[in-house]
């Protein structure tokens, strides 16, 4: 019997490798869509056999155009089980969180962009294990922390004004507990100054509806956690 349970274990085993397979997503026709965008979205599996196709999606709805809404960029987690895509939308671009399964890209929210213009310029997006952020340096000053389960983390905007400060960048740590604002005084590279918040549901550095933390202008320790 341990004979026979051995032998079913190492079917079982060989079995889960030969299925196991990383997922990824790209966008179709990049750059012939509304604003450069493309017109779907491909779901590929990578396998020890080889690379398959898994679906080609297409969101159901239409932007300002009266067009279907075309992806613009997308970034997926470090994981790769969840993409998140902007899309154009009815005034600013929406961003769509998708999961990635092995039988297709499912639907789970969407949120309305909070920063970049309607072609997006110059904004990327960087997913941690469950966030995005969305950043428009150097076009513009706006950093956007977006839940993977849906939802506004952070929104942040500084463009010197009465403060003096111009923000540069901003990440997330690991374990989603502090968000990090870095700034600097001369509106370039690298930061000077950092601000360091709580993660919170709708924390709005912008409107300084939320206070820092701690801050700090030590080079060493804002080097450590902006450059």
């Amino acid at each position: 019997m341990k004979l026979l349970t051995a032998i079913a274990m190492l079917g079982v085993l060989a079995g889960g490798g030969a299925m196991a397979a990383d997922y990824s997503v790209g966008i179709v026709n990049l750059g012939t869509g509304t604003l450069g965008g493309g017109t779907a979205l491909n779901l590929y599996a990578t396998k020890k056999t080889g690379i398959d196709l898994v679906q080609t999606y297409v969101l159901p709805q239409n932007d300002f155009t009266g067009n279907p809404s075309s992806p613009l960029t997308l970034a997926m987690n470090p994981a790769h089980t969840f993409v998140y895509v902007v899309y154009t939308g009815l005034s600013q671009p929406n961003i769509v969180g998708l999961k990635m399964t092995p039988t297709g890209l499912v639907y789970e929210w969407q949120d309305e962009i909070q920063t970049g213009d309607a072609g997006l310029q110059g904004t990327t997006l960087t997913a941690g294990h469950n966030y995005v952020i969305e950043n428009t340096y150097p076009f513009g000053l706006w950093e956007h922390v977006v839940s993977q389960a849906g939802g506004e983390l952070i929104n942040d905007y500084e463009n010197g004004g009465g403060s003096g400060v111009y923000l540069i960048s901003g990440r997330v740590d690991s374990a989603r507990t502090f968000y990090y604002s870095c700034l600097s005084t001369s509106a370039s590279p690298p930061a000077t100054s950092v601000s360091v918040f709580r993660v919170e549901s709708g924390v709005d550095v912008y409107t300084s509806s939320a206070s820092p933390a701690a801050t700090s202008t030590d080079p060493a320790y804002v080097q450590s956690v902006c450059n």
